[in-house]
């Protein structure tokens, strides 16, 4: 079994979960809709096992990254010129991906093929929010976003607050050099090692908690979901390419670089990162290329490519934010368009406290989901693909940082 590559494994629990749907589904007849029902119940307990030891380690996990990777840079005056300018840089292209990402499903609404009678025969309708609650005014939303209580904030999983903190965290670690700041990065990379290998615990019930899940899910939804989930990967896949097209553009608009020889380059990292679905554990072949290869400076590999590999996540900030807008129209929330603003807002700085590491995106997904009030559990939903677009996702996060550091190496010529 442990030869069996994972995504394998999951994809074999999706379709066998599909398939042990539709026997349990009352429209088959295959088996007594009160029993099915008793015994499905049981199916889902792995998933809610899995989605719990998740949202366990989800604000830990964001602070412990965002302050890491602050606190990554080597001084202040770094921080102010190769650092400001690749900051601004990687909350540039991540905006633009997250708005690519919603436009698409806006566009082509994937959550439409859930009717309201299969919505309603999922058990988590009474955590949709009720008609008459009211959404933040923006300056509420706003000066919540400096938490007044730090434990509030973890207890609410509220991911910009959380995001803030870390920044703050990153910065005093970065400015002071004492043995106090030693000791809270020591602590910081104690959480980060524990909450990824929580995950890595998940991950090994995954499969199981996706059978789950998904049997749950087909037994009382049915084809509608597949319908859906079909329409909900496509989004996502045109999402993706349309920001490979998007590099491309900038590739071509700030560099000589030739399009073509770069694909060529930086092919191998994309298969490696498309089978490890870790940013992280590529970053070494990612240096290789683009010193050896696209000819980049050292100064300016060695900067950008570890800081883009803990806080430049475009794919995954697409995603995210599909994801998000998904699962509402399932729900049939509608998103104001200060929501959506807020929600460009926060998975932005989501993305900066994702790990880069497989699974962790999904985590973050249900901190976002919370934060606007959609139901979480509608993760079950999209869980059962979601390895497969981690895998593509990881390959256009590891383009983008390959493309990022060919830009800011030829601006950096300039000067």
């Amino acid at each position: 079994m442990s030869r069996i590559p994972f995504w394998l494994r999951i994809l074999a629990a999706l379709f066998l979960g599909i398939a042990a749907g539709l026997c349990f589904h009352a429209e088959t007849g295959i088996v007594n809709a009160k029993l099915a029902s008793e015994i499905t119940v049981w199916f889902k307990l792995p998933g809610d096992l899995f989605l719990n030891l998740l949202q366990m380690i989800m604000g830990p996990l964001v602070v412990a990254s965002v302050a890491l990777g602050v606190s990554s840079l080597s001084s202040l005056s770094e921080l102010y010129t190769i650092g400001l300018r690749t900051m601004l840089y990687f909350i540039t292209t991540t905006t633009i991906a997250i708005l690519i990402g919603i436009f698409f499903v806006t566009w082509i609404e994937p959550g439409k093929w859930i009717t309201d009678a299969s919505k309603n025969s999922i058990s988590i309708t009474n955590q949709i929010p009720v008609s008459n609650q009211k959404m933040e005014s923006i300056p509420q939303m706003v000066s919540e976003t400096i938490p007044k209580n730090i434990i509030r904030a973890f207890l609410e999983n509220r991911m910009l607050s959380l995001v803030i903190l870390g920044i703050f965290l990153g910065l005093f670690l970065l400015t002071s050099q004492t043995s106090d700041s030693h000791t809270w990065k020591v602590f910081l990379r104690a959480i980060e090692s524990f909450s990824l290998w929580t995950i890595g615990l998940a991950m090994a019930i995954a499969p199981f908690a996706v059978f789950g899940l998904i049997t749950f899910s087909i037994a009382h939804i049915g084809l509608q979901l597949i319908a859906a989930l079909s329409a909900y990967v496509l989004t996502v896949m045109i999402g993706l390419v349309t920001v490979l097209v998007f590099y491309m553009i900038i590739l071509k608009s700030f560099t000589k670089v030739s399009i073509l020889n770069f694909l060529k380059s930086i092919r191998e990292v994309q298969i490696l990162g498309f089978s490890t679905s870790s940013s992280s554990s590529v970053l070494p072949v990612s240096l290789k290329i683009a010193k050896q290869t696209l000819n980049v400076k050292e100064k300016v590999a060695d900067f950008v490519l570890p800081l883009g590999a803990t806080i430049n996540m475009d794919g995954t900030a697409l995603y995210q934010a599909v994801a998000a807008v998904f699962i509402a129209q399932v729900f049939q929330i509608e998103l104001s368009t200060s929501q959506i603003f807020f929600l460009v807002i926060t998975v932005v700085g989501a993305s900066i406290g994702t790990a880069a590491t497989p699974g962790v995106g999904i985590v973050i997904l249900g901190s976002i989901l919370e934060s606007f009030q959609i139901p979480i559990e509608g993760i079950a939903l999209i869980f059962g693909v979601d390895r497969i677009l981690d895998m593509c996702r990881t390959a256009i996060n590891l383009s983008g940082d390959l493309v990022a550091t060919v830009v800011i190496d030829s601006y950096t010529d300039k000067k």
